[in-house]
């Protein structure tokens, strides 16, 4: 079996890239199935067209979207007309493309409980990444973060210190998938 992918490579330059089943058995995909590095590559090409609207750090705001998705598989979906939202990062409200209802959990007086939410629909990636920056540019508790933007390591940081996640581990995890995917070479530690 030989698969054959056009990669985005940092600032737009593309190579045609040729993969074997041994190669990417043997490491051309790390700990990723092959469904989990066509989704990575997709959000970091993604994540780099939007980096020229939002000058955030596309190795990490892909790498957010991964996590936030679980590698694409859980993208809101509306259920009762089945929309696909292109939300990538579990916003809520009404996007560019209206908005989506979808199950999900809140707490209530520490109580967990299951609600019907609406969430942003957007028509593609692209939009995802843009709102994204957008609510991360204009929020003042983001304004550690955004002056770090130039050290992807210390933007997820200061982003997870400013309580834009609740989970302990949710920068740390971060930087794993950008390791992991290698979205993080060349940039500052």
């Amino acid at each position: 079996m030989e698969i054959q992918v056009w990669s985005l490579f940092y600032i737009g330059s593309y190579r045609r890239v040729t993969y074997t089943r041994k190669t990417l058995v043997r490491g051309g995909l790390g700990k990723m199935n092959l469904k989990q590095w066509l989704f990575a590559k997709k959000m970091i090409s993604e994540a780099y067209k939007s980096k020229s609207i939002t000058n955030l750090p596309a190795s990490i705001v892909a790498s957010q979207a991964i996590l936030e998705t679980g590698w694409g598989r859980y993208i809101p979906v509306d259920i009762s007309t089945g929309k696909f939202s292109f939300n990538l990062f579990g916003i809520k409200g009404i996007g560019t493309n209206g908005s989506v209802k979808i199950y999900t959990h809140e707490f209530v007086n520490g109580k967990k409980i299951r609600i019907i939410a609406d969430f942003k629909a957007y028509h593609n990636y692209k939009e995802s990444f843009i709102d994204y920056g957008k609510l991360i540019l204009y929020a003042d508790r983001y304004k550690k973060a955004v002056a770090n933007r130039n050290n992807a390591r210390a933007y997820i940081w200061e982003l997870w210190k400013a309580g834009y996640a609740t989970d302990p581990l949710y920068a740390q995890k971060v930087i794993q998938i950008a390791e992991q995917c290698k979205f993080l070479r060349g940039e500052k530690r």
